[in-house]
Formats: structure tokens, sequence, C-alpha cells
């Protein structure tokens, strides 16, 4: 029973995180332009989540997507505390970092 929702639950993250990879994609190139550090690490951090969730919805590299998974959540711990040094409390770094780490743990 255990082994069905670790599935479910990596199959819904993998497609939370290819939906908010895809939105990233569209302002990679915006934010290239601008030289935006932030925007970049953002840009870059939807690219790896695009395709974390890519390989998790296929299941095709288990051990890839578990380091991808780590790399997520530190590049979305990473953008939280510049937002947080910045005064802004941004919920979205926080809440993919936690995503990721429950990504990492099924599977």
């Amino acid at each position: 029973m255990a082994a069905g929702r670790s599935n479910v639950t990596r199959i819904l993250i993998s497609i939370i995180f290819i939906v908010l990879g895809v939105n990233s994609v569209f302002d990679a190139f915006e934010a290239l332009l601008e030289l935006d550090l932030a925007g970049i690490l953002g840009s870059a951090l939807g690219v790896l989540m695009f395709v974390t969730g890519l390989f998790g919805l296929f299941r095709t590299k288990v051990k890839v997507c578990r380091v991808l998974g780590i790399f997520i959540c530190v590049l979305s711990a990473l953008n939280f505390a510049m937002a947080l040094s910045n005064g802004l409390f941004d919920v979205s770094s926080l809440v993919q970092a936690l995503l990721a780490w429950i990504y990492y743990d099924c599977t």
C-alpha cells in the first residue's frame, strides 16, 4: 500500500515540476537578456524541474531523479534565502524546496 502512495506522490510532484518548469523556460531568455542573477538562477531551476519532472513521470532514471531532487531543493532554498535577504518572503521557492525534498523521499 505504501508503494502505491509513493508512486502517486511521485507522479503528482512530477506533473507539478513540469508545469512550474515550463513557465520558467519561457522566462529564461528574458532573464538572460537582462543579466539578472536571480532570474537566471530561477530559470535554471525551472529547466531543472522540467527535466526532473519528465524523468520522474516516465520513471526512467531513478538515481538521476534523486540527485536532481537534491539540487532543486538546494537551489530553491537559495532562492528563498536571497529573497529573504531582500526583505521578501518568497513562498513559491519555499514550496518548491519542500516539494523537492518530498520528491527525493518518494523516489
